[in-house]
């Protein structure tokens, strides 16, 4: 990108048209952060701007974190109305199947998630080496000119927190220098407290019942869940079983509902668990996310079951270590 981040993004922006900032589908914490506090600065700036997203909020701390920060949005099915609206895309892509249909002329795309194709569209600033997509917003403010304000600054943290595990994981000195600006200007503290996934008590016996449904081939389990579970509670279960010594990736996968969802988590440095999820699931449904971590939908009438979808996924596995074995001896270095 040759030009500064918020100069460039106003470049491809026409201020008498409507904007609308989109999340990814289903948004988590990063995607709402970004949206919000992209919409914000555009605010700011002048223009008319509002946030808006596909899909429902499955997350219960995401919900309590809109509430406690009193963050609004635009139901899509208006955004979709909205004439002569102009979209950015943030933390997600029309083109990698996170985002299915942007709502208005598509004019933008701010993302950390690799891609394989390359996004068509005026702008494109995609920095996967970024940890949050909280963190390249913030990038946006600084390039303004502009503070954010205490909600803003709150927001962007929790972005930071969720995405890089409170800085433990795929953390840029993007990341770092957003989160030591904007520690100063929110409210680390309910940051912290709405990141914390929060779980309801009966999800307990849920939780329970995950761990008796589980199968393992070689360094590689997968769980198969078949009753309504959050997308928050397939993640927690996911980095939980990551835990155990003998296991380096997991995978849980809900098969109810008109898609199944699935969450995959990967403690092997030298592999890309959002490339191998995505190959995994190619005929099946569609799936992505960064090297550590990656989610999936699958298409109910093509699921294979449980055997022969662990079978796929180790398959890939194998694939990845033998084509990239040479990024396994830099490996943390």
């Amino acid at each position: 990108m040759g030009n500064t981040p918020f100069r460039a993004l106003a470049e491809v922006l026409d201020k008498t048209r409507p904007v609308l900032v989109q999340a990814h589908d289903f948004p988590d914490h990063d995607a709402i952060a970004s949206a919000y506090a992209l919409c914000e600065l555009l605010l700011r700036a002048g223009y008319t701007a509002d946030m808006t997203f596909a899909g429902e909020i499955q997350s219960i701390s995401l919900s309590i974190m809109m509430d406690r920060l009193s963050i609004q949005h635009l139901p899509f099915d208006e955004a979709l109305e909205l004439p002569g609206a102009q979209s950015i895309v943030v933390d997600g892509s029309p083109f990698d199947g996170t985002v299915r249909r942007a709502a208005g002329e598509l004019v933008a795309v701010i993302d950390h998630h690799p891609v394989t194709g390359t996004p068509v569209c005026p702008l494109v600033d995609i920095r996967p080496d970024t940890g949050s997509c909280s963190s390249i917003i913030w990038t946006y403010w600084l390039d303004s000119g502009e503070e954010a304000d205490r909600t803003t600054a709150t927001a962007l943290i929790a972005g930071i927190q969720l995405d890089t595990d409170f800085l433990s994981r795929h953390v840029s000195k993007t990341d770092l220098d957003a989160h030591y600006e904007l520690f100063f200007m929110g409210n680390y503290e309910l940051a912290r407290e709405v990141v914390r996934t929060t779980l309801k008590l009966d999800q307990v016996r849920a939780i329970g019942k995950a761990f008796t449904s589980s199968l393992a081939l070689g360094s590689t389990l997968l769980v198969e869940l078949k009753e309504d579970y959050s997308s928050e509670l397939l993640s927690v279960l996911a980095d939980f079983l990551l835990r155990l010594q003998e296991i380096t990736f997991v995978v849980a996968v809900e098969i109810r509902g008109e898609e199944y969802h699935l969450s995959a988590r990967s403690k092997d440095c030298a592999l890309d668990a959002g490339s191998i999820i995505r190959a995994a699931l190619d005929g099946i449904g569609t799936g992505g996310g960064h090297r550590h971590m990656a989610g999936g939908i699958i298409t109910p009438a093509k699921y294979p079951g449980s055997k022969l979808l662990l079978e796929r996924i180790t398959r890939e596995l194998d694939t990845y270590r033998s084509e990239y074995e040479a990024d396994s001896k830099t490996c943390g270095t």
